[in-house]
């Protein structure tokens, strides 16, 4: 029997889940069926982003703490999941332990290989998109999915050496060992390579809610190690029967924005940490409201709860399939 692991990316619980997220989980569990039935052993994740400044500023809005407030967004995924009949077999949380000690042991790996050093750094940072912008990336001043003035942000933080590893992240691509798909996201991340990019922030300063850095008090372990190390860890990275059975993964089902993180910096990540790469990327298109991305930030999102209320289930999953 072959083994067949797929993820949805895992979504961050700043609010409760839209259309958006829905479609994601459904094309992943309409896969996960059909490898099923063809016999395979099949392992579908998905699961919640819960750290960073965002999530801590939503929870003070609520007057919560960060992790009561997670914890209600995390019941609304899981009743949109059970209502739409989503078959995952792991449901991952970055605030869980077993998620926590298997980031340390990934982190633990790259920082062992000499990998990260410590540098200053000064940039934009969009909040909500937990990211440092460029400011020719901006349309008036303002970040083109949320709309709002990035922060002038100036830290001391740890940075992971992306390009030593970028030659043989593109030479993974090109030899097919590593498929992006379709093809236009491809000639993306292979655009990006060729225009060099720069090493990124592994480490935050002065943000509370997240997993500490093991090897500076000062320092939180930033998204790109926290939020993308759930696809090991949701298998019980580094001993767990499930990682020795499962990984590498075979599809990574993503959206859009987030291709370049999943696309370089993960397997940037992996080879640091010396584990085998995802074999395959699908990058999919984002559901838009009057050409502007869905965002909870926004507020511009479909309910996908109000939707199967009214037309069913079944129908739901057929629409947002077509």
């Amino acid at each position: 029997m072959d083994k067949f692991y797929l993820t949805t990316p895992i979504y961050y619980a700043s609010g409760k889940p839209h259309m958006g997220h829905a479609f994601t989980t459904i094309y992943a569990d309409v896969i996960a069926r059909f490898k099923r039935g063809q016999k395979n052993k099949v392992f579908f994740s998905t699961g919640l982003d819960e750290h960073g400044a965002k999530i801590a500023d939503k929870a003070e809005e609520e007057n919560e703490s960060p992790k009561k407030y997670v914890d209600k967004i995390a019941k609304d995924y899981l009743k949109l999941w059970e209502l739409l009949g989503v078959s995952y077999d792991g449901f991952i949380r970055t605030t869980s332990e077993i998620h926590a000690e298997g980031v340390r042991e990934f982190v633990g790996k790259i920082h062992d290989r000499g990998d990260l050093y410590q540098s200053e750094y000064e940039g934009l940072y969009c909040v909500g998109c937990e990211t440092f912008l460029t400011p020719k990336s901006l349309v008036n001043g303002l970040c083109p999915d949320h709309l709002t003035e990035p922060q002038k942000l100036k830290e001391k933080n740890y940075f992971f050496n992306l390009k030593k590893y970028l030659p043989a992240v593109k030479e993974k691509i090109l030899s097919g060992e590593l498929k992006i798909n379709p093809e236009s996201r491809r000639h993306e991340i292979l655009k990006m390579i060729d225009s060099g990019l720069p090493d990124f922030s592994f480490t935050r300063e002065n943000v509370n809610w997240g997993i500490p850095f093991p090897y500076d008090d000062s320092q939180t372990i930033y998204v790109w190690a926290d939020a993308l190390a759930n696809y090991l860890t949701v298998l019980d990275f580094p001993d767990g029967e499930n990682f020795r059975e499962f990984w590498p993964a075979d599809l990574h089902l993503i959206g859009a924005e987030i291709n370049k993180f999943h696309s370089i910096y993960w397997p940037a990540m992996l080879l640091s940490a010396g584990l085998p790469l995802p074999k395959e990327i699908f990058v999919h298109g984002l559901f838009t409201v009057n050409g502007q991305k869905m965002s909870k930030t926004l507020g511009n999102v479909i309910d996908p709860v109000k939707i199967s209320e009214k037309f069913g289930v079944d129908a739901l999953r057929y629409l947002v399939l077509s």
